[in-house]
């Protein structure tokens, strides 16, 4: 009992038993907060922000810091379009759950640090890849001064298989009000996805804010 209880403490990105983790926001009103995980990407990611531009609406994009610094145009974009920039750890890599506190201050540290020389601006939010966390993980997101970010409807953009409308469908079944909704901008047809679901929160009477608004945190600049 007691190992499956700490595998889900780990592995569930809301259990907040290790690292308060911002899953939704208590709220009646018909909002959510789309984000976005491991981009920048070349392709795709200009694309989803054509969508969001056409619709808008501003977006929070979790960078993976060695992508940000191979395309720092697309991530000067993502700012200056309104869109927030936030801390999805300098390589991704997937062992990352399993590193020493070195290794996750490292790896954190030089993602805030990417996303700064190439925006000017400080980070306060981050989602921890595959939504793990552990004692290590929160003690280092703690002692940084981070918010950690989860999602309350998960999309699942990233499996084969799946066509784009089965996952627009998947999400749509789930909608609530103050949902924070998880899609990769990496995935191949990710605008097209979030076409259709923008129409769809349109349809459903749902308004598109950014994290930062819906929780109410504050972002900090330099």
């Amino acid at each position: 009992m007691l190992t499956a209880f700490l595998v889900w403490a780990s592995a569930d990105v809301g259990s907040n038993i290790y690292l308060k983790t911002l899953c939704r926001a208590k709220t009646t009103e018909r909002v959510v907060a789309l984000t976005f995980d491991d981009g920048p990407n070349e392709v795709t990611t200009p694309r989803v922000l054509d969508v969001l531009k056409r619709y808008g609406v501003q977006a929070t994009f979790f960078v993976v810091g060695q992508s940000a610094e191979q395309y720092p145009e697309i991530v000067q974009r993502i700012v200056s379009e309104g869109h927030t920039v936030a801390n999805h750890t300098y390589s991704h890599k997937a062992l990352f759950p399993l590193s020493s506190a070195q290794s996750v201050k490292e790896e954190l540290q030089r993602c805030n640090d990417a996303i700064a020389s190439i925006t000017g601006q400080s980070v306060n939010l981050f989602r921890p890849p595959f939504g793990v966390t552990n004692p290590i993980i929160a003690r280092v997101v703690k002692a940084m001064g981070l918010q950690a970010i989860g999602w309350s409807i998960r999309s699942l953009d990233t499996l084969s298989g799946r066509s784009r409308e089965q996952i627009c469908r998947r999400i749509c079944n789930r909608l609530h009000p103050g949902a924070i909704i998880l899609l990769h901008d990496r995935c191949k047809d990710a605008e097209i996805l979030l076409e259709m679901l923008m129409i769809q929160l349109s349809q459903r009477g749902y308004r598109v804010v950014s994290v930062s608004e819906l929780l109410n945190i504050r972002r900090y600049e330099d």
